[in-house]
C-alpha cells in the first residue's frame, strides 16, 4: 500500500513539473518572441541563421530539432511546440542554420523540397554540407536528398528519425489513463508535419530515402532508452516507452529508427528521444576533432 501511494505522489509531482514546465515555456519565453536573422520563410520552412561562422570557414551546419513554430510579419513567435527550447550554437566557425516548420506547413514533403532548392542555390559558397535531423526532422531530411543536385557534398546525420513511420499517439489513446494522456499530449505537439509520420499516410507511403545513397556520408542515430536515468523527462519518456512497449527511445521504436545504405554508418546510443540530438551533436563534434568516440556503439560501418 505504502509503495503504491508513493508512486502515485511521484506521478503528480512530475506532473505538476511537466505542466509547469510547458506554462513557462509558453507563456514567458518564447511567445512574442522575435526570431532573429530569418534567411529563408514561406508557409512551409523557416531558416533562421544561428552563426555568421568564420569567413575562412567553408562548412555550412544545417540543424533540424523538429519543432513547429508560426512567426507572424514582424517575425515575432507567436505560437510554437510545447517545451521548446531554442538550439543552441555548438559550432565556432562554421555557418549554422536551423530548420522549423511553421503550424499551416503542407507537410513534409513541401518542407523537404523547399530545403532541398535552398541548398542547390547556395551550396556553392561551401566546401561541405552537413545536416543533422532529429526526429521528424531526420525523416524530411532523408526524404529531400533526393532533389539535391550535388549530393556528393552533402554528410547526413539522421537522430532518432523514425523511418517507417509512428503511431504513438493512437497507441496512447488505446493504452494510458486519462492522466497519463494528459501528461502525454503536455509534451507530444500535433500537426501537419506530425501526421505525416504516421505509418499509413500519404508522406511514409511514398517517401524515398534513396538519395542518401549518393551523399557523401549518411550516419543514422539509433537511440534507446537509458538503463539509468538522471532527471525527471527521461523518466517520463522511458515510463512512456514501457508503458506503450514502443521499444525505443520513448517516443520513436528501434524498429523504425533502423536504415541502411552503402554509405551508412549506423550507430546505437542510449538516450531518451528528448536528449539523442544533444549525443548526436557531441558524437559528430568528437569526430570532427578527432577524439574517441568509443562510448558508441557501431551496429555496423560500410
Amino acid at each position: 500500500m505504502k509503495k503504491k501511494i508513493t508512486k502515485i505522489i511521484i506521478f503528480i509531482i512530475i506532473m505538476f513539473l511537466v505542466i509547469g514546465t510547458v506554462c513557462y515555456r509558453t507563456i514567458f519565453v518564447c511567445n512574442n518572441e522575435k526570431l532573429e536573422n530569418i534567411t529563408y520563410k514561406s508557409n512551409n520552412l523557416i531558416i533562421q541563421e544561428i552563426n555568421k561562422g568564420n569567413t575562412e570557414n567553408k562548412d555550412l551546419i544545417i540543424l533540424g530539432s523538429g519543432y513547429s513554430l508560426t512567426v507572424n510579419a514582424n517575425d515575432k513567435i507567436i505560437e510554437h511546440d510545447p517545451l521548446m527550447i531554442m538550439p543552441k550554437n555548438n559550432f565556432l566557425e562554421e555557418t549554422v542554420l536551423s530548420v522549423f516548420f511553421p503550424f499551416e506547413s503542407n507537410g513534409l514533403e513541401e518542407a523537404g523540397r523547399e530545403l532541398a532548392e535552398f541548398i542547390n542555390v547556395n551550396e556553392h559558397n561551401y566546401d561541405s554540407v552537413t545536416l543533422i535531423g532529429l526526429s521528424k526532422c531526420g525523416v524530411c531530411f532523408a526524404n529531400a536528398t533526393k532533389w539535391i543536385t550535388n549530393k556528393k557534398k552533402i554528410t547526413i546525420i539522421t537522430i532518432s528519425a523514425p523511418f517507417k513511420g509512428t503511431d504513438k499517439a493512437q497507441i496512447a489513446k488505446e493504452k494510458l489513463n486519462f492522466f497519463e494522456k494528459f501528461l502525454f499530449l503536455s509534451i507530444y505537439s500535433n500537426h501537419n508535419v506530425d501526421q505525416d509520420l504516421i505509418p499509413n499516410s500519404k508522406f511514409m507511403q511514398n517517401a524515398d530515402y534513396s538519395g542518401l545513397a549518393d551523399c557523401k556520408k549518411h550516419i543514422n542515430i539509433i537511440s534507446i532508452c537509458p538503463k539509468k536515468t538522471n532527471n525527471y523527462l527521461d523518466n517520463i519518456l522511458c515510463y512512456l516507452d514501457k508503458k506503450l512497449e514502443i521499444n525505443g527511445d520513448g517516443i520513436i521504436s528501434f524498429d523504425s529508427q533502423k536504415i541502411l545504405y552503402p554509405n551508412t554508418i549506423e550507430i546505437q546510443i542510449e538516450a531518451t528521444h528528448a536528449y539523442s540530438m544533444q549525443k548526436g551533436i557531441e558524437m559528430f563534434l568528437s569526430e570532427k576533432e578527432g577524439s574517441s568516440i568509443k562510448s558508441y556503439h557501431f551496429i555496423l560501418t560500410t
